[in-house]
């Protein structure tokens, strides 16, 4: 359950990165149009804001109605989950696609391994530059020939680019950014976003070097530097193969934008920015508030097409299962919920039931009993029962999960009824 926790969470935090990345292709040339390149380059704080408001606990909403008295579905359709004999078992994807993804990110963390290693032997053989490079101490990388090849005021615009860069922290931005495209290397627009992220920050630092040399000798260096090849995969080179040369061209034409204008372009940007974050969470299914049960509550469903029903129950205000009967009857505290399933039955202090009968397979499938929590399954007796804090029931599953290890309740997956359905009440 862990790992397929994780490639949910991970699949949670790409749609995020999706929807936000989506939006800043969308708006980062209006928006470079109106504000100039620095606003634009900002917009991609959006993706971030997204990615970690998506890591936020879902909002809490109270449940519908109460567990004990909810519609118990009888099911007489051909319904088909697991039966209880291995040979009929349905084959779990869950390690197959985490040893994928494992496989996925070593792939791409040996390509990028092997583009750094590629940079450094050029630095070494003095071709490699101008360039940021560097995580942890970034610095500033110049070909041999540099002076030869650049006049002093050009030296000084290319060096400029480099400064903005520095200040920036474009370097740590870029490794951080490589990171995360080997973690989510099956998403497509994580690389595409990546690029298009480069270009922007290349433009930002040219618009914050022209506020300190002339735009003729800034043009003549980015004519005389564009047919650079060895880039670095966690650095910032100058002027890079993959920012188009037109465009930055092109910037050379806008005069910068005044206070008034900036100004409101960031406000714009912080905007976007909080809207995305609380987009992102929002966008999460809600949780069910958690509710101490009391009354009683069962489940059944056929281990395979026209066999008998397997059921399980909770039913609150027990005596205790494992240590005999209460000493006072009148104590409260001597009252459990039990919880009874084809392999055993468990007993805790309370139960949370996040349990609803629908197709909706993603939320609401589970029981969790708290508290002192016992345990009796398979070939285990109250006697030497196992014990825990928390005992989950994953419904979409079949399994208990305590202390970290999983156990078969002999409950068959949960399959929604879509046909030939009939409800009771209880």
């Amino acid at each position: 359950m862990i790992v397929a926790d994780f490639l949910l969470l991970l699949a949670k935090i790409n749609l995020a990165m999706v929807a936000a990345t989506v939006l800043v292709v969308i708006l980062r040339r209006p928006v470079r149009a109106a504000f100039h390149a620095p606003v634009a380059y900002a917009l991609w704080l959006l993706v971030p804001a997204a990615m970690l408001a998506s890591l936020l606990p879902p909002r809490i909403v109270a449940a519908a109605a109460d567990p004990a008295r909810a519609q118990i579905p009888i099911f007489t359709g051909p319904v088909l989950p697991m039966p209880l004999s291995g040979g009929g078992a349905t084959f779990d994807w869950v390690p197959l696609l985490f040893v994928g993804w494992v496989i996925g990110v070593a792939a791409m963390l040996a390509l990028m391994a092997m583009a750094q290693f590629k940079f450094h032997t050029a630095e070494r053989q003095g071709v490699a530059g101008p360039a940021v490079t560097g995580f942890l101490w970034p610095r500033i990388v110049i070909p041999a020939g540099f002076a030869a090849r650049f006049s002093l005021e050009e030296q000084a615009a290319v060096l400029a680019h480099e400064q903005a860069h520095l200040a920036r922290q474009d370097a740590r931005v870029n490794a951080c950014v490589a990171l995360l495209r080997c973690l989510c290397w099956f998403n497509p627009l994580v690389h595409v976003g990546a690029a298009l992220m480069r270009r922007d920050q290349e433009l930002a630092c040219d618009a914050a070097a022209l506020n300190h040399v002339s735009r003729i000798d800034y043009a003549n260096a980015l004519v005389k530097s564009h047919m650079r090849t060895v880039a670095s995969p966690l650095g910032c080179a100058w002027p890079g193969y993959e920012h188009p040369l037109t465009e930055r061209a092109e910037l050379l034409k806008f005069a910068p934008p005044g206070q008034v204008r900036r100004s409101a372009g960031i406000g714009v940007v912080a905007a976007l920015t909080i809207c995305a974050g609380v987009g992102a969470w929002a966008a999460q299914p809600a949780q069910t508030a958690g509710k101490t049960f009391a009354g009683k509550w069962f489940w059944a469903m056929p281990a395979f097409a026209g066999g008998p029903s397997l059921t399980m129950s909770l039913e609150s205000g027990q005596d205790d299962k494992f240590n005999g009967p209460p000493k006072d009857k009148n104590n409260v505290q001597y009252k459990y919920v039990v919880m009874h399933f084809p392999y055993g039955f468990a007993q805790s202090d309370d139960a949370v039931m996040d349990y609803r009968l629908d197709s909706n397979m993603a939320e609401h499938k589970t029981i969790i009993l708290k508290g002192n929590v016992w345990l009796a399954t398979g070939p285990e007796i109250p006697g030497v029962a196992i014990k825990g804090r928390t005992l989950t029931f994953d419904a979409r599953t079949g399994m208990l999960n305590m202390n970290g290890k999983s156990y078969p309740s002999g409950m068959p997956k949960f399959v929604p009824c879509t046909r030939n359905c009939k409800r009771i009440e209880r």
